[in-house]
């Protein structure tokens, strides 16, 4: 947490300090606010980070009409994938098209001639990488580059596990990602389509030279930090915010049930499934251990944003 939250802070130094967090939510405070934390948190090392949080800012549970927050995860996934189309790496990765008629276009009526071709992959993997927003696309030469999220097509997103699971494809509990990469694999090549299909929306991407252990970069505009960054929605939390949750969090692959945990997040990213005051999508990492878990996480929890310690004593009421 303390990871991203400098990385935050960067974004932050180039602000008004009169300038509000949030325009709809004052208990942000102003950019000034949090200049102090933001300058002691280039001073001290990573072994201070629970002083550091401890010190400078103080809890504030919000509440909502469940007392609920809703917590799932997401990963940025590694995918193979080749310059040319061939019967197995057949789906093609697009670059958002120069028109917004084409952009606006169903994911059915996009094909190769709707815009410039990135790479080809698999087409689970593509769907999945479109899913998750970002990853990493690797060729056969060894070369390795950032698929960073670059628009998408306007259309609604519709869960193809829950399609699954309402068909009775998939058993209850038990659609997660790996559960769907199976159907697909035992249902084939045009049935896999079909479902896909189904889901309307499209994501389309842009490649970025690739930084050495750091994540793809959130709509905050920083590298998204494993276990430290978090997808929220921004019509109630600004990004930049230290958000403290608790939930039930996978220890292993395909661990539905989780095991209760308390984790430090920062507010860097959103989604488009990413609606509501306590919604959030926590960022488990690259790669395949972190997609195998991030796949099953889809749980309630405790949600506390982390102020300034003067804006939580000056506060009357919260909510």
């Amino acid at each position: 947490a303390l990871q991203a939250f400098r990385k935050s802070c960067l974004v932050w130094a180039k602000r008004d300090d009169t300038k509000p967090l949030h325009k709809n939510q004052p208990k942000y405070g102003h950019y000034g606010d949090w200049r102090q934390a933001c300058e002691q948190a280039k001073t001290i090392n990573n072994s201070q980070a629970k002083w550091f949080f401890e010190q400078y800012f103080l809890p504030v549970e919000l509440s909502s009409a469940n007392h609920k927050a809703h917590l799932t995860a997401y990963y940025a996934p590694e995918i193979p994938v080749r310059r040319r189309a061939s019967l197995e790496f057949s789906e093609p990765i697009l670059a958002r098209p120069k028109t917004k008629k084409t952009q606006n276009l169903a994911r059915k009526d996009l094909s190769v001639t709707s815009s410039k071709v990135l790479a080809y992959g698999r087409p689970a993997d593509v769907f999945f990488l479109q899913v998750q927003g970002s990853g990493t696309i690797r060729f056969e030469d060894g070369s390795v580059y950032m698929a960073a999220f670059d628009g998408h097509n306007n259309k609604p997103y519709t869960s193809i596990g829950k399609l699954l699971l309402k068909r009775g494809e998939l058993n209850p509990g038990q659609a997660g990602k790996a559960d769907i990469e199976e159907w697909m694999a035992k249902a084939g090549f045009k049935k896999t389509k079909a479902l896909i299909h189904e889901n309307a929306r499209y994501v389309f991407f842009k490649t970025e030279y690739l930084n050495a252990g750091e994540g793809p970069k959130g709509a905050q505009r920083v590298p998204l930090t494993p276990m430290g960054s978090l997808a929220v929605d921004p019509k109630y939390t600004p990004y930049g915010t230290p958000i403290w949750v608790i939930s039930k969090f996978p220890t292993y692959a395909r661990d539905y049930t989780g095991t209760d945990e308390g984790h430090l997040l920062i507010a860097q990213d959103t989604g488009g499934a990413i609606k509501g005051k306590m919604r959030g999508d926590v960022f488990f990492g690259l790669g395949k251990a972190a997609g195998e878990k991030a796949g099953v996480m889809n749980h309630k929890g405790r949600w506390f944003i982390l102020l300034p310690r003067h804006l939580v004593l000056g506060l009357s009421g919260i909510s």
